[in-house]
């Protein structure tokens, strides 16, 4: 009977191998299912497939689940169910898990904070050849987080191993080590190359790097044809601020048509950070009266992009860009007014620009007025004044009045009784537009929500995007 039970048991294990081995096709054909369906927006698809695979333990689902409920992909961002399916990958082999587990014990995100297992989940997953886990353990010695002593070399070691994968995030760290070390040409290079895989992050720095690059030889006394700094006008402690009119409008109007490849080759030189092209073609067109021209001019000199720094002639583009209706203009003219950055203050034309423009829906210049209001500085101090202007700037999509509209709410500012539901629905748009310091207090505020509630405020916030904003205001 004993040898019957036994031989029983054998082939009871011999099908239950027999059906695993059968039906490994099939799962790699359902994860293949999911993934191309994530990679295809299709989340309904990629969650059902991912599901049911990560239940039997495929780590890969598991990771994907993950990302899923971190990144809000068909389902409401949850990031204790995100750090659970990251577990359970992690466990099952999948490296990657680990970069994301390690960002999330740091922040104390979706539960505990842990420096130790922060830097536990780092080193495991980059000692195991996980490019994401590289990167992570890079920024944490480039950062000096999670406890480890701040190190450019160990930085640039694990950046090195990301980006030789290609793991594109990692081009940008080379950049900035290689920037701080003086290497430019590595520099430039790495910033590059993060650029030519579609990072537009590399384009400032690189921008700078050229800029500064073009200085040095201007300095050097080379012959590149250089804009004189002595072209300001301005002076004195008052500018009288002249505002568009239509003869003005018709006359840059022609100008543009006459000279629009040439403002094209020059804007893109500009936004691609070669100034001394940008300035070769723009300076010229200024000088006719291209508003946007004009405008670009401000910049350079006001940032010192490709020309020496002149912020009294930053002011003579911006007010002539200004007048030919370059509303951006406007807004820069009078943050150097208030500021003094030119050299004098005049806050009260500043003022004017800036209720001007803010009328008119320019969110910067609403959410500068509600600092304003908001400090009292030149004006009598007023929060209700200031969460209106604030309020205005949400509405324009501006993340920085979402972000001080939340604050309103939260904390009742203003007039604005506390009300924590608007303060989570403006905390989450915030949020989406990459305001870091959103999510802190959008997840403060998820805490202590049943899942059903948390559903229900999820809900508002995509109806809020949907509607472009309008009802989504008590005040």
């Amino acid at each position: 009977m004993k040898q019957i039970r036994q031989s029983i048991l054998m082939r009871v294990i011999m099908w239950w191998v027999a059906m695993a081995l059968w039906t490994l096709p099939s799962f790699a054909q359902d994860f293949d299912k999911g993934l191309s369906a994530y990679l295809d927006g299709e989340y309904a698809v990629a969650l059902k497939e991912f599901h049911m695979l990560a239940e039997l333990g495929d780590g890969e689902a598991q990771f994907y689940l993950g990302e899923m409920y971190g990144l809000a992909h068909g389902v409401e961002r949850d990031l204790f169910v995100a750090r659970k399916w990251f577990l359970r990958a992690s466990e099952q082999g999948n490296f990657d898990a680990d970069s994301r587990l390690a960002l999330l014990y740091l922040h104390g995100v979706g539960g505990e904070q842990s420096d130790t297992l922060a830097l536990y989940h780092a080193r495991r997953g980059a000692d195991n050849n996980s490019d994401a886990s590289q990167f992570t353990l890079a920024e944490f010695y480039e950062k000096g987080h999670a406890g480890v002593a701040q190190s450019d070399e160990d930085a640039l070691k694990w950046y090195q191993l990301a980006a030789d994968k290609g793991f594109t995030p990692a081009y940008l760290g080379l950049g900035r080590l290689y920037e701080k070390i003086d290497d430019i040409d590595n520099a430039k290079r790495w910033y590059q190359r993060a650029i030519d895989e579609g990072d537009e992050y590399g384009r400032k720095p690189l921008a700078r790097l050229k800029a500064q690059s073009a200085d040095a030889k201007q300095t050097a006394g080379n012959n590149r044809k250089v804009v004189s700094s002595s072209s300001s006008s301005s002076s004195g402690s008052s500018i009288a601020v002249e505002y568009p009119d239509e003869a003005a409008r018709k006359s840059s109007d022609r100008v543009w048509e006459d000279d629009k490849d040439d403002f094209l080759v020059g804007a893109n030189a500009y936004l691609d950070g070669d100034f001394s092209l940008a300035l070769e073609f723009l300076y010229p067109l200024a000088e006719k009266g291209v508003p946007f021209a004009q405008y670009y001019m401000g910049e350079m000199f006001d940032r010192g992009l490709g020309i020496n720094k002149n912020p009294k002639a930053a002011v003579k583009w911006f007010k002539a860009a200004y007048k030919n209706g370059v509303s951006r203009a406007g807004h820069n003219l009078a943050y150097i007014y208030f500021t003094g950055s030119a050299g004098f203050v005049d806050r009260q034309t500043a003022l004017k620009i800036y209720h001007k423009e803010a009328k008119a829906g320019n969110s910067l210049s609403q959410v500068n007025l509600g600092h304003i209001y908001s400090t009292g500085n030149d004006v009598p101090q007023s929060d209700k004044i200031a969460v209106r202007w604030y309020s205005e700037a949400a509405k324009n999509g501006n993340p920085t009045g979402m972000f001080q509209l939340g604050l309103a709410y939260y904390h009742s500012v203003g007039g604005v009784n506390r009300d924590h539901d608007m303060a989570y629905i403006w905390f989450s748009l915030a949020d989406e537009e990459g305001v870091e310091e959103a999510l802190v207090y959008k997840d403060l505020l998820a805490k202590p929500l049943t899942k059903a509630q948390l559903q229900k405020a999820n809900k508002r916030v995509t109806e809020c995007r949907q509607r472009k904003f309008k009802g989504c205001f008590l005040l």
